[in-house]
Protein backbone atom coordinates (compact mmCIF):
# COMPACT_ATOMS: atom_id res chain seq x y z
CA UNK A 1 0.00 0.00 0.00
CA UNK A 2 0.92 3.38 -1.03
CA UNK A 3 2.10 5.88 1.82
CA UNK A 4 0.56 8.80 -0.31
CA UNK A 5 -1.97 11.21 0.43
CA UNK A 6 -4.58 11.12 3.29
CA UNK A 7 -4.64 8.07 5.55
CA UNK A 8 -7.47 7.08 7.99
CA UNK A 9 -6.55 4.07 10.08
CA UNK A 10 -8.19 2.52 13.10
CA UNK A 11 -9.07 -0.35 15.19
CA UNK A 12 -12.28 -0.77 16.85
CA UNK A 13 -11.98 -1.19 20.51
CA UNK A 14 -14.44 -1.05 23.69
CA UNK A 15 -14.29 1.37 26.10
CA UNK A 16 -16.29 3.99 28.16
CA UNK A 17 -19.93 4.41 28.87
CA UNK A 18 -20.49 7.12 26.65
CA UNK A 19 -23.93 7.55 24.51
CA UNK A 20 -24.14 4.64 21.97
CA UNK A 21 -23.04 6.16 19.43
CA UNK A 22 -19.37 7.16 20.84
CA UNK A 23 -19.23 3.87 22.69
CA UNK A 24 -19.70 1.55 19.59
CA UNK A 25 -17.27 3.57 17.93
CA UNK A 26 -13.98 3.76 20.57
CA UNK A 27 -11.55 3.18 18.21
CA UNK A 28 -7.47 3.47 17.95
CA UNK A 29 -7.51 6.33 15.18
CA UNK A 30 -4.42 6.87 12.91
CA UNK A 31 -4.44 9.86 11.03
CA UNK A 32 -1.45 10.00 8.89
CA UNK A 33 -0.51 12.68 5.88
CA UNK A 34 1.56 11.05 3.13
CA UNK A 35 3.35 8.33 5.31
CA UNK A 36 3.61 10.98 8.20
CA UNK A 37 1.90 10.43 11.12
CA UNK A 38 -0.04 13.32 12.88
CA UNK A 39 -1.77 11.10 15.43
CA UNK A 40 1.63 9.94 17.05
CA UNK A 41 1.49 11.03 20.68
CA UNK A 42 2.63 10.47 24.18
CA UNK A 43 0.03 8.76 26.61
CA UNK A 44 0.82 11.25 30.48
CA UNK A 45 -0.87 8.19 32.08
CA UNK A 46 1.15 5.11 31.01
CA UNK A 47 4.14 7.55 29.91
CA UNK A 48 3.98 5.41 26.19
CA UNK A 49 4.90 7.36 22.83
CA UNK A 50 2.09 5.80 19.76
CA UNK A 51 0.90 6.92 16.24
CA UNK A 52 -1.88 5.81 17.18
CA UNK A 53 -5.10 7.47 19.90
CA UNK A 54 -8.13 6.30 21.70
CA UNK A 55 -11.06 8.51 20.22
CA UNK A 56 -14.40 7.71 19.41
CA UNK A 57 -14.60 8.01 15.65
CA UNK A 58 -18.47 9.30 15.66
CA UNK A 59 -17.84 12.66 16.66
CA UNK A 60 -14.64 12.64 13.62
CA UNK A 61 -17.03 11.52 10.87
CA UNK A 62 -20.15 14.08 12.13
CA UNK A 63 -17.57 16.68 11.49
CA UNK A 64 -16.32 15.60 8.19
CA UNK A 65 -19.65 14.85 6.96
CA UNK A 66 -21.11 19.07 8.26
CA UNK A 67 -17.80 20.26 7.25
CA UNK A 68 -17.76 18.17 3.62
CA UNK A 69 -18.37 21.38 0.92
CA UNK A 70 -16.36 23.91 2.70
CA UNK A 71 -13.69 21.36 3.26
CA UNK A 72 -13.56 20.93 -0.85
CA UNK A 73 -14.72 24.35 -2.02
CA UNK A 74 -13.35 27.06 0.74
CA UNK A 75 -9.52 28.51 0.79
CA UNK A 76 -6.77 29.15 3.16
CA UNK A 77 -7.65 32.95 3.25
CA UNK A 78 -3.70 33.85 3.54
CA UNK A 79 -1.48 34.47 6.45
CA UNK A 80 -1.95 37.50 8.48
CA UNK A 81 -5.39 36.82 7.95
CA UNK A 82 -7.55 36.02 11.27
CA UNK A 83 -10.84 33.85 9.66
CA UNK A 84 -14.05 34.06 11.51
CA UNK A 85 -15.72 31.08 14.35
CA UNK A 86 -17.73 30.06 11.03
CA UNK A 87 -14.36 28.97 9.03
CA UNK A 88 -12.24 27.68 11.86
CA UNK A 89 -15.03 25.24 12.91
CA UNK A 90 -15.46 23.43 9.39
CA UNK A 91 -11.63 23.70 9.00
CA UNK A 92 -9.71 22.89 11.80
CA UNK A 93 -10.18 19.07 13.15
CA UNK A 94 -9.93 20.19 16.80
CA UNK A 95 -14.04 21.18 15.84
CA UNK A 96 -15.30 17.56 16.22
CA UNK A 97 -14.25 17.76 20.51
CA UNK A 98 -16.89 16.50 22.23
CA UNK A 99 -14.20 15.58 25.16
CA UNK A 100 -11.57 14.18 22.94
CA UNK A 101 -8.02 15.44 22.26
CA UNK A 102 -7.38 15.80 18.41
CA UNK A 103 -4.08 16.75 16.97
CA UNK A 104 -3.86 20.32 16.00
CA UNK A 105 -4.71 19.43 12.02
CA UNK A 106 -6.30 22.24 9.44
CA UNK A 107 -7.62 21.41 5.88
CA UNK A 108 -8.40 23.39 3.20
CA UNK A 109 -8.52 23.80 -0.56
CA UNK A 110 -5.80 25.39 -2.35
CA UNK A 111 -8.03 25.46 -5.90
CA UNK A 112 -6.18 21.68 -7.48
CA UNK A 113 -6.17 19.36 -4.01
CA UNK A 114 -6.62 20.11 0.02
CA UNK A 115 -3.53 20.85 1.81
CA UNK A 116 -3.22 20.04 5.35
CA UNK A 117 -1.24 21.79 8.17
CA UNK A 118 -0.46 20.04 11.70
CA UNK A 119 1.18 21.37 14.65
CA UNK A 120 2.53 19.47 17.70
CA UNK A 121 1.04 20.08 20.78
CA UNK A 122 2.20 23.06 23.24
CA UNK A 123 4.77 22.17 25.36
CA UNK A 124 2.91 23.92 28.23
CA UNK A 125 -0.32 22.40 28.39
CA UNK A 126 -1.63 19.43 30.08
CA UNK A 127 -3.73 16.84 28.31
CA UNK A 128 -4.09 13.40 28.57
CA UNK A 129 -2.32 13.50 25.28
CA UNK A 130 0.58 15.49 23.85
CA UNK A 131 1.06 15.12 20.19
CA UNK A 132 4.40 14.77 19.09
CA UNK A 133 3.94 15.87 15.25
CA UNK A 134 4.11 18.65 13.30
CA UNK A 135 4.70 20.08 9.77
CA UNK A 136 6.24 23.53 8.98
CA UNK A 137 4.69 23.17 5.37
CA UNK A 138 1.10 22.24 4.71
CA UNK A 139 1.18 18.89 3.13
CA UNK A 140 -0.72 17.88 -0.59
CA UNK A 141 -3.67 15.90 -0.72
CA UNK A 142 -4.84 15.04 -4.31
CA UNK A 143 -8.64 15.88 -4.47
CA UNK A 144 -10.03 12.75 -5.67
CA UNK A 145 -7.90 10.80 -3.20
CA UNK A 146 -8.81 13.32 -0.07
CA UNK A 147 -12.89 12.22 -1.03
CA UNK A 148 -12.50 8.89 -1.05
CA UNK A 149 -10.74 8.06 2.20
CA UNK A 150 -12.60 10.87 3.81
CA UNK A 151 -16.16 8.79 2.46
CA UNK A 152 -14.98 5.59 3.16
CA UNK A 153 -14.41 6.52 6.60
CA UNK A 154 -17.71 7.81 7.27
CA UNK A 155 -19.55 4.61 5.47
CA UNK A 156 -17.09 2.34 8.13
CA UNK A 157 -18.46 4.64 11.14
CA UNK A 158 -21.89 4.08 9.46
CA UNK A 159 -21.63 0.07 9.17
CA UNK A 160 -20.47 -0.18 12.67
CA UNK A 161 -23.20 2.03 13.92
CA UNK A 162 -25.87 -0.30 11.89
CA UNK A 163 -23.82 -3.88 13.14
CA UNK A 164 -24.26 -2.63 16.58
CA UNK A 165 -27.78 -2.06 16.49
CA UNK A 166 -27.96 1.89 15.78
CA UNK A 167 -29.26 2.87 13.00
CA UNK A 168 -31.26 6.37 13.60
CA UNK A 169 -28.33 8.85 13.65
CA UNK A 170 -27.75 12.03 13.07
CA UNK A 171 -24.61 10.88 10.99
CA UNK A 172 -26.53 8.74 8.81
CA UNK A 173 -29.01 11.24 7.89
CA UNK A 174 -26.48 13.68 7.28
CA UNK A 175 -24.65 11.93 5.23
CA UNK A 176 -27.28 10.32 3.45
CA UNK A 177 -28.17 14.43 2.42
CA UNK A 178 -24.74 14.77 1.16
CA UNK A 179 -24.61 11.82 -1.17
CA UNK A 180 -27.88 13.12 -2.22
CA UNK A 181 -27.07 16.18 -2.88
CA UNK A 182 -23.65 14.93 -4.25
CA UNK A 183 -25.77 13.19 -7.12
CA UNK A 184 -27.76 15.83 -8.12
CA UNK A 185 -25.32 18.23 -10.08
CA UNK A 186 -27.82 21.63 -9.97
CA UNK A 187 -27.76 21.19 -5.94
CA UNK A 188 -24.24 20.01 -5.82
CA UNK A 189 -23.32 23.76 -7.77
CA UNK A 190 -25.81 25.56 -5.02
CA UNK A 191 -23.36 23.83 -2.04
CA UNK A 192 -20.17 24.33 -3.85
CA UNK A 193 -21.06 28.42 -4.25
CA UNK A 194 -22.51 28.32 -0.56
CA UNK A 195 -19.05 26.89 0.68
CA UNK A 196 -16.63 29.19 -1.72
CA UNK A 197 -18.91 32.03 0.26
CA UNK A 198 -18.01 30.97 3.87
CA UNK A 199 -21.67 29.38 4.64
CA UNK A 200 -22.79 26.19 5.69
CA UNK A 201 -25.59 24.35 3.54
CA UNK A 202 -29.25 26.60 2.90
CA UNK A 203 -27.44 29.45 5.05
CA UNK A 204 -26.61 31.68 1.69
CA UNK A 205 -29.26 34.07 1.02
CA UNK A 206 -31.40 33.21 -1.56
CA UNK A 207 -30.13 36.45 -3.75
CA UNK A 208 -26.53 36.33 -3.39
CA UNK A 209 -26.45 33.17 -4.57
CA UNK A 210 -28.57 33.88 -7.73
CA UNK A 211 -25.96 37.01 -8.46
CA UNK A 212 -22.91 34.96 -7.63
CA UNK A 213 -24.06 32.27 -10.27
CA UNK A 214 -24.76 34.74 -12.86
CA UNK A 215 -21.72 36.43 -12.78
CA UNK A 216 -19.86 32.98 -13.64
CA UNK A 217 -20.79 32.89 -17.39
CA UNK A 218 -18.70 36.56 -17.01
CA UNK A 219 -15.75 36.14 -14.83
CA UNK A 220 -15.44 32.23 -14.97
CA UNK A 221 -16.30 29.83 -12.18
CA UNK A 222 -12.29 29.07 -11.07
CA UNK A 223 -11.92 33.40 -11.36
CA UNK A 224 -15.09 34.10 -9.49
CA UNK A 225 -13.86 31.29 -6.44
CA UNK A 226 -10.71 33.18 -6.07
CA UNK A 227 -12.53 36.36 -6.49
CA UNK A 228 -14.69 35.46 -3.81
CA UNK A 229 -11.93 33.59 -1.32
CA UNK A 230 -10.12 36.81 -1.75
CA UNK A 231 -12.90 39.41 -0.71
CA UNK A 232 -14.12 37.47 2.23
CA UNK A 233 -10.97 36.64 3.90
CA UNK A 234 -12.17 33.92 6.30
CA UNK A 235 -15.41 34.88 6.76
CA UNK A 236 -18.96 35.33 5.21
CA UNK A 237 -19.17 36.84 1.74
CA UNK A 238 -21.77 39.77 1.28
CA UNK A 239 -23.22 42.31 -0.46
CA UNK A 240 -20.78 44.62 0.08
CA UNK A 241 -18.08 42.28 -1.25
CA UNK A 242 -20.29 41.55 -4.30
CA UNK A 243 -20.15 45.30 -5.38
CA UNK A 244 -16.08 45.42 -5.16
CA UNK A 245 -16.37 42.55 -7.54
CA UNK A 246 -18.79 44.37 -10.05
CA UNK A 247 -16.88 47.56 -9.26
CA UNK A 248 -13.95 46.46 -11.98
CA UNK A 249 -16.44 46.35 -14.67
CA UNK A 250 -16.83 49.89 -14.39
CA UNK A 251 -13.30 50.69 -13.91
CA UNK A 252 -11.31 52.19 -17.26
CA UNK A 253 -7.99 50.27 -16.96
CA UNK A 254 -5.24 49.75 -19.71
CA UNK A 255 -5.67 47.33 -22.27
CA UNK A 256 -2.92 45.21 -24.05
CA UNK A 257 -3.05 42.46 -25.89
CA UNK A 258 -0.58 39.55 -24.51
CA UNK A 259 2.52 38.69 -26.59
CA UNK A 260 2.66 35.17 -25.61
CA UNK A 261 3.83 31.29 -26.89
CA UNK A 262 1.26 28.49 -26.00
CA UNK A 263 2.21 26.72 -22.86
CA UNK A 264 -0.55 25.85 -20.97
CA UNK A 265 0.43 22.08 -21.09
CA UNK A 266 2.99 22.78 -18.65
CA UNK A 267 0.38 24.01 -15.87
CA UNK A 268 -0.59 20.57 -14.90
CA UNK A 269 -0.70 19.09 -11.38
CA UNK A 270 2.03 17.24 -11.17
CA UNK A 271 2.56 13.89 -8.36
CA UNK A 272 4.27 16.26 -5.96
CA UNK A 273 1.80 19.17 -6.33
CA UNK A 274 4.49 21.91 -5.98
CA UNK A 275 3.42 24.76 -8.31
CA UNK A 276 6.67 26.19 -8.74
CA UNK A 277 7.65 23.54 -10.59
CA UNK A 278 5.42 24.56 -14.19
CA UNK A 279 5.71 28.49 -13.08
CA UNK A 280 9.66 28.07 -13.12
CA UNK A 281 9.60 26.37 -16.41
CA UNK A 282 7.06 28.63 -17.84
CA UNK A 283 9.20 32.02 -16.65
CA UNK A 284 12.20 30.42 -18.28
CA UNK A 285 10.14 29.58 -21.52
CA UNK A 286 9.04 32.68 -21.85
CA UNK A 287 12.34 34.42 -21.31
CA UNK A 288 13.75 31.70 -24.36
CA UNK A 289 10.85 33.29 -26.68
CA UNK A 290 11.87 36.42 -26.07
CA UNK A 291 15.55 36.00 -25.97
CA UNK A 292 15.77 37.98 -22.83
CA UNK A 293 18.55 35.45 -21.69
CA UNK A 294 19.64 36.14 -17.86
CA UNK A 295 19.88 39.77 -17.53
CA UNK A 296 18.02 42.37 -16.19
CA UNK A 297 14.11 43.02 -17.73
CA UNK A 298 13.31 46.35 -18.53
CA UNK A 299 9.85 47.30 -17.30
CA UNK A 300 9.72 48.40 -21.49
CA UNK A 301 10.34 44.58 -22.36
CA UNK A 302 7.63 43.13 -19.33
CA UNK A 303 5.10 45.44 -20.97
CA UNK A 304 5.32 44.38 -24.39
CA UNK A 305 4.83 40.96 -23.12
CA UNK A 306 1.20 42.04 -22.18
CA UNK A 307 0.91 43.98 -24.93
CA UNK A 308 0.74 47.63 -23.32
CA UNK A 309 2.71 50.25 -24.17
CA UNK A 310 5.23 52.04 -21.48
CA UNK A 311 3.42 55.56 -23.07
CA UNK A 312 -0.13 53.68 -21.74
CA UNK A 313 1.39 52.54 -18.49
CA UNK A 314 2.94 56.56 -17.71
CA UNK A 315 -0.70 58.30 -18.03
CA UNK A 316 -2.46 55.86 -16.38
CA UNK A 317 -4.43 57.26 -12.78
CA UNK A 318 -4.39 53.80 -10.49
CA UNK A 319 -8.33 53.17 -10.02
CA UNK A 320 -8.31 50.05 -8.35
CA UNK A 321 -8.54 50.20 -4.56
CA UNK A 322 -9.35 46.89 -3.54
CA UNK A 323 -7.28 43.79 -2.62
CA UNK A 324 -7.01 42.00 -5.56
CA UNK A 325 -5.63 42.61 -9.36
CA UNK A 326 -7.68 41.72 -11.73
CA UNK A 327 -8.03 41.96 -15.80
CA UNK A 328 -10.52 41.26 -17.92
CA UNK A 329 -10.54 39.68 -21.46
CA UNK A 330 -12.20 42.11 -24.79
CA UNK A 331 -12.54 41.36 -28.04
CA UNK A 332 -10.05 40.07 -30.33
CA UNK A 333 -7.69 38.94 -27.75
CA UNK A 334 -7.48 42.25 -25.56
CA UNK A 335 -7.44 42.17 -22.47
CA UNK A 336 -8.21 45.28 -19.54
CA UNK A 337 -5.50 45.09 -16.80
CA UNK A 338 -6.44 46.90 -13.07
CA UNK A 339 -3.84 46.66 -11.60
CA UNK A 340 -3.29 47.58 -7.48
CA UNK A 341 -0.32 48.12 -6.43
CA UNK A 342 1.24 51.49 -5.84
CA UNK A 343 4.92 51.03 -5.33
CA UNK A 344 7.36 50.64 -8.30
CA UNK A 345 8.65 47.62 -7.44
CA UNK A 346 5.73 45.74 -6.06
CA UNK A 347 3.79 46.97 -9.59
CA UNK A 348 6.39 45.47 -11.58
CA UNK A 349 6.17 41.69 -10.07
CA UNK A 350 2.12 42.43 -9.87
CA UNK A 351 2.68 43.10 -13.88
CA UNK A 352 4.79 39.56 -14.21
CA UNK A 353 2.57 37.80 -11.71
CA UNK A 354 -0.36 38.93 -14.48
CA UNK A 355 1.42 37.61 -16.98
CA UNK A 356 1.80 34.38 -15.42
CA UNK A 357 -1.58 34.38 -15.18
CA UNK A 358 -2.21 34.83 -19.20
CA UNK A 359 -0.50 31.74 -19.30
CA UNK A 360 -2.27 30.16 -16.06
CA UNK A 361 -4.94 30.65 -18.19
CA UNK A 362 -4.90 30.20 -21.63
CA UNK A 363 -7.41 27.00 -21.80
CA UNK A 364 -9.97 29.34 -19.79
CA UNK A 365 -11.49 32.53 -20.93
CA UNK A 366 -12.32 33.37 -17.10
CA UNK A 367 -10.69 36.95 -15.93
CA UNK A 368 -7.49 37.16 -14.89
CA UNK A 369 -6.75 37.23 -10.87
CA UNK A 370 -3.99 38.18 -8.87
CA UNK A 371 -4.74 38.18 -4.63
CA UNK A 372 -2.86 37.70 -1.41
CA UNK A 373 -4.45 33.86 -1.02
CA UNK A 374 -2.10 30.99 -1.06
CA UNK A 375 -3.78 28.83 -4.05
CA UNK A 376 -2.15 26.67 -6.28
CA UNK A 377 -2.89 29.87 -8.84
CA UNK A 378 -1.51 32.23 -6.89
CA UNK A 379 1.31 30.51 -5.64
CA UNK A 380 2.30 29.56 -9.48
CA UNK A 381 1.70 33.08 -10.17
CA UNK A 382 4.48 34.61 -7.54
CA UNK A 383 6.69 31.40 -8.63
CA UNK A 384 7.07 32.36 -12.27
CA UNK A 385 7.34 36.29 -11.35
CA UNK A 386 10.04 35.77 -9.06
CA UNK A 387 11.57 33.45 -11.72
CA UNK A 388 11.01 35.91 -14.78
CA UNK A 389 12.25 39.01 -13.26
CA UNK A 390 15.58 37.10 -11.36
CA UNK A 391 16.05 33.69 -12.99
CA UNK A 392 18.09 31.68 -10.20
CA UNK A 393 20.70 31.34 -11.90
CA UNK A 394 21.11 35.18 -13.02
CA UNK A 395 21.08 35.50 -9.42
CA UNK A 396 24.23 32.92 -8.53
CA UNK A 397 25.91 34.75 -11.60
CA UNK A 398 25.69 37.74 -10.13
CA UNK A 399 25.99 36.97 -6.28
CA UNK A 400 29.08 34.68 -7.06
CA UNK A 401 28.39 32.53 -3.81
CA UNK A 402 28.24 35.32 -1.68
CA UNK A 403 24.55 35.20 -0.27
CA UNK A 404 24.86 37.51 2.55
CA UNK A 405 22.64 40.26 3.71
CA UNK A 406 23.98 43.03 1.52
CA UNK A 407 24.72 40.95 -1.11
CA UNK A 408 21.08 40.18 -1.51
CA UNK A 409 20.40 43.92 -1.47
CA UNK A 410 22.69 44.30 -4.23
CA UNK A 411 20.83 41.62 -6.43
CA UNK A 412 17.28 43.21 -5.69
CA UNK A 413 18.76 46.26 -6.56
CA UNK A 414 20.08 45.01 -9.98
CA UNK A 415 17.15 43.03 -11.04
CA UNK A 416 14.68 45.56 -9.72
CA UNK A 417 12.84 43.07 -7.46
CA UNK A 418 12.12 43.85 -3.38
CA UNK A 419 14.66 41.66 -1.14
CA UNK A 420 12.15 39.30 0.00
CA UNK A 421 11.77 38.10 -3.37
CA UNK A 422 15.60 37.49 -3.78
CA UNK A 423 15.66 35.86 -0.22
CA UNK A 424 12.76 33.36 -1.09
CA UNK A 425 14.22 32.65 -4.14
CA UNK A 426 17.63 31.92 -3.11
CA UNK A 427 15.59 29.55 0.19
CA UNK A 428 13.03 28.01 -2.67
CA UNK A 429 16.79 26.78 -4.01
CA UNK A 430 18.61 25.85 -0.87
CA UNK A 431 21.31 27.93 -1.14
CA UNK A 432 20.14 29.27 1.99
CA UNK A 433 18.30 28.53 5.28
CA UNK A 434 16.18 31.27 7.11
CA UNK A 435 13.25 30.30 9.87
CA UNK A 436 11.59 33.74 8.06
CA UNK A 437 10.99 31.83 4.89
CA UNK A 438 7.27 30.29 4.59
CA UNK A 439 6.92 30.41 0.55
CA UNK A 440 4.66 33.54 1.02
CA UNK A 441 1.22 31.97 2.99
CA UNK A 442 1.55 28.84 4.09
CA UNK A 443 2.37 28.86 7.60
CA UNK A 444 -0.28 28.94 10.33
CA UNK A 445 -2.10 32.40 9.53
CA UNK A 446 -3.24 32.43 13.45
CA UNK A 447 -3.10 30.43 16.48
CA UNK A 448 -4.99 27.03 16.13
CA UNK A 449 -7.74 26.15 18.78
CA UNK A 450 -7.00 23.18 21.08
CA UNK A 451 -8.74 20.63 22.58
CA UNK A 452 -8.65 19.93 26.04
CA UNK A 453 -9.02 16.36 27.48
Amino acid sequence: MTNKGLRLGFQWEAAGNDNAESYHTMARLSLAVNGYSLTRNEDSWSRTVKDDVLVSLYPLALWFASSWWRLLHEPHPGKGVRPSVSWRMAHELAAANQGYVWPTVMFATDGEGIQVWSSPSDDGTEQSVRYLNGSRFPSFVPMDDFRKEVSAFIDAVLSRLRDCGCTDTELATLWKLVRDELADPEIAQLRTFEAMMGYDPEECPQLLMQSMIRMTDEVGEESLSELISAFARGKEFGSCQEKEIERFAELKGMEGKPDIPDLATSNGVGESHAPWMPAVQDARNIRDYFGWGLEPLSNEKLLSALGISAKTVDSYTPENTSRVSVAIPQRQGLIRFMPRKKHPVARRFEYARLLGDCIFQQRDEGWLVSSDLSTFRQKYQRAFAAELLCPIEGAKAFMQDDYSESSVEDAAEYFDVSTTTVTNLLANNHLIETDDFSDGNDAWPYRPMVTVG
